[in-house]
């Protein structure tokens, strides 16, 4: 592997990532060398980096927007997490130089939520969007045993998308009977765009926890939303770490220490 491990991270756009510092931190603390960097790979060039990258040495990559789905293609062997999502976020490499595609994303939640002590068993759960962000974590959530686990969407389609491809993990569209929702999860990316509003209002209160899969100025919105509610709000930074350490643990067979991570610029 030369004097340093070759890894990366690619999508398009790229240069908001913090991966290559989260990384490069997780190396340091456990006295690795490695070359970690970010490249902008277009649609069209994916197969093509993603096979050269590793025929040229490459040891691993994470995978952003919007090569998640398209990325599956290159890999020979798929977790059952990513069979299950059609989706990856990680891609590494065995020992007969074999591609695996994993998907840390649903781990890397699930760690953060327990980081911060927020309960999905026995709670009645919502996500909204019905994008990549929210289907990456929705097995990881179903596994936890919330009582209801709930997505709404703007364009129903989606929605009735979703419900069908996990309903064997009980996941249901979403629906007003003012039952209280204990964990609100926003995936969507409406938060970049105008305010942010939705129509639940009156199931909503001061024990709910907001929890953002955005992180920086990509939460001030929902934050803004959610704080006549309540004041447990959570954006996306831990989960974020979290993730990048599951990726880190499928490369290296070790999980970093998560607890002092420096994230320099979180204007994502």
């Amino acid at each position: 592997m030369g004097n340093q491990i070759k890894l990366g991270v690619i999508g398009d756009p790229i240069d908001h990532s913090m991966s290559p510092l989260i990384h490069a931190q997780f190396a340091e603390a456990l006295g690795l060398k490695i070359n970690y960097k970010p490249f902008h790979v277009v649609e069209r060039d994916l197969d093509e980096f993603i096979e050269s990258f590793f025929a040229e040495g490459g040891y691993g990559l994470n995978i952003t927007l919007p090569h998640k789905l398209n990325c599956v293609r290159s890999a020979n062997i798929l977790s059952s997490e990513v069979e299950l999502l059609g989706a990856a976020n990680t891609l590494s490499k065995n020992s007969n130089n074999e591609i695996i595609a994993s998907s840390t994303d649903g781990l890397g939640f699930i760690r953060d939520c327990s980081d911060k002590n927020i309960e999905i068993s026995n709670k009645r759960v919502l996500i909204l969007g019905a994008g990549g962000a929210s289907q990456s974590i929705i097995p990881a959530i179903a596994r936890m045993n919330p009582t209801k686990l709930m997505i709404d969407n703007r364009s129903p389609d989606k929605t009735e998308h979703l419900v069908t491809k996990f309903s064997s993990l009980g996941l249901q569209p979403f629906q007003h009977d003012n039952e209280p929702i204990d964990l609100l999860i926003n995936a969507t990316s409406a938060a970049l765009s105008g305010s942010f509003n939705w129509n639940i209002q009156n199931q909503l209160n001061e024990e709910t926890i907001f929890y953002d899969l955005s992180y920086g100025k990509a939460s001030v919105k929902f934050f803004s939303w959610a704080s006549q509610f309540s004041k447990n709000r959570f954006d996306g930074t831990g989960m974020l770490i979290a993730q990048a350490a599951f990726s880190f643990q499928l490369w290296f067979d070790t999980f970093p220490d998560i607890s002092n991570i420096k994230l320099s610029n979180t204007d994502d």
